[in-house]
């Protein structure tokens, strides 16, 4: 039970750093 747990864990936070790179990218290609 802890592992999906942590690992769902993992995976959003993997979701969110590339989401936040993409989007860093992206102003930086407007800009």
């Amino acid at each position: 039970m802890l592992t999906i747990v942590g690992y769902i864990g993992f995976l959003s936070v993997a979701l969110a750093t590339s989401l936040a790179l993409y989007i860093g990218l992206t102003k930086i290609e407007l800009i």
